[in-house]
């Protein structure tokens, strides 16, 4: 998995601090570091161009006084793997006050239908009226699949038994248009190798709808054949952009993250599991950072301002100790509305080493919220722990232990406990909706000084990555 490469390139990298700094042994730590994008079936020629672009860097920064050998290697590395997968091309954007039309293409099994589904209730969820188009009359239960999806995210859907996909896409299209919709999505057939009738088919489809976008699908454990998929579809079609899929999955998924550099085209989204929330924007810096395991702040916050939280008033909960099990219970729904908690975690700084636990345990503490009375809930839990009967209501209720209750209810304690300190810290409500990382030094510098001598050492290490 990408997450393995990441691992492996910062286990090189924590050498710069645990020794010595000559130039033998940086130049030993990035030609291991080539070895692990190589082993991740990144292609050679990029690797290589990696390596002389991390030498180059630090050559460079030699004569810059206060020269800090481990932190400019550090930087050049990081910013090496940006470049990687950062064309630097604005991708297309949806245009307001339009119907914009985008073609989805790719080899069959590429998971094209399930991302032309996620790409389409990631937009209904922004505000967009959105419809699908299904032309794949190739494949049996494509339809049905779209069909399905469709229903699940609750997005209008177009599909007939015609056999040919171009009068399918085109009515599709104009149907949805003649209905103001603002992003009509075309699914195509697919085929398992790159013949010739499959562009053609593209091409009739392309020049018949004349999309805004084309979407090229791409499998992450294709391995280095992504560059000759990639050029293929790009020389067949225009294509504008590209969608990653089951990113999660593969060892070799950096031959499809490198497939950008041949083919000049961004990438939009990448794909890990089948739920429709398993589908994340492409930020080159975020992306690669969160591999390093250096979190990733700014996406962090985005992710929480759409969900609308006052935190203000959440705040104000917490300095009075007014804080309930149902403002919790809000706040943690909504946190995993965001998608699997162990993706959230990647994005917090200096968390890569915290074993997370199950997936199932987040679910299981669901069940448990869902059995407490509103009584319950809107009290700070102490009712619960002190009355046995509540606690084995609320076990037979969820179908869980006693001991997972307890578990839950301290959890909950600590984070009230934890924030009730941060909320006593002098200037924290003043830093409410604002990225850590965009206060200045000297707001940086007063924060942890005044925090210092009210939150443990383990959270004030933890927190070191966020300013």
């Amino acid at each position: 998995m990408i997450i393995d490469l990441g691992k492996s390139i910062s286990s090189s990298l924590s050498k710069l601090f645990s020794s010595s700094i000559t130039d033998e042994s940086i130049n030993t730590i990035v030609d291991e570091i080539c070895v692990s994008l190589i082993n991740s079936n990144v292609n050679p020629k990029y690797v290589e161009k990696i390596k002389n672009d991390i030498k180059s860097n630090i050559e460079s920064k030699k004569s810059i006084q206060g020269f800090n050998k481990q932190r400019i290697v550090e930087t050049a590395v990081f910013n090496a793997l940006v470049d990687l997968v950062d064309p630097k091309v604005k991708f297309k954007e949806i245009e307001k006050g339009k119907s914009n039309v985008v073609v989805f293409v790719g080899l069959q099994g590429a998971g094209k239908t399930t991302s032309i589904c996620k790409y389409a209730n990631y937009y209904k969820k922004k505000g967009l009226k959105v419809g699908l188009v299904c032309a794949d009359t190739f494949r049996a239960g494509a339809f049905d699949q779209i069909k399905q999806n469709a229903l699940k995210i609750k997005v209008p859907f177009y599909g007939s038994e015609e056999a040919d996909p171009v009068l399918v896409a085109t009515e599709g299209v104009s149907r949805f248009k003649k209905e103001d919709f603002d992003l009509i999505c075309v699914d195509t057939s697919g085929r398992h190798t790159q013949e010739t009738e499959l562009f053609n088919e593209m091409k009739d489809i392309i020049n018949a709808v004349k999309p805004d976008n084309i979407i090229f699908i791409m499998d992450a454990g294709i391995g280095q054949s992504a560059e000759d998929q990639a050029i293929g579809f790009k020389n067949a079609v225009d294509v504008g952009s590209i969608i990653i899929t089951k990113i999660d999955g593969t060892t070799k998924a950096g031959g499809a993250i490198s497939s950008v550099a041949a083919t000049n085209c961004p990438i939009l989204f990448v794909g890990s599991g089948e739920n429709m929330e398993d589908f994340d924007v492409f930020e080159p810096k975020g992306f690669v950072s969160r591999m390093l395991g250096m979190g990733d702040v700014s996406g962090l916050a985005k992710k929480i301002s759409d969900l609308k939280i006052d935190e203000k008033e959440i705040f104000e909960k917490f300095q009075k100790g007014a804080f309930t099990l149902k403002d919790f219970v809000v706040q943690f729904k909504q946190l995993m509305s965001l998608g699997p908690m162990t993706k959230l975690f990647e994005m917090i700084p200096g968390t890569s080493n915290i074993k997370l636990p199950d997936e199932k345990k987040f679910k299981k503490m669901i069940s448990i919220f869902d059995s407490f009375t509103d009584f319950e809930l809107n009290s700070d839990g102490t009712l619960i722990e002190k009355s046995p009967s509540r606690i084995r209501r609320i076990a037979q209720g969820s179908a869980c232990s006693f001991s997972d209750i307890a578990d839950l209810m301290i959890q909950f304690k600590n984070m009230s406990a934890m924030m009730k300190k941060f909320s006593s810290i002098p200037g924290y409500g003043s830093m409410l909706n604002k990225d850590p990382r965009s206060l200045s030094e000297s707001q940086k510098a007063k924060f942890k000084q005044q925090a210092k001598n009210m939150l443990p050492k383990d959270l004030m290490d933890s927190l070191s990555g966020f300013f």
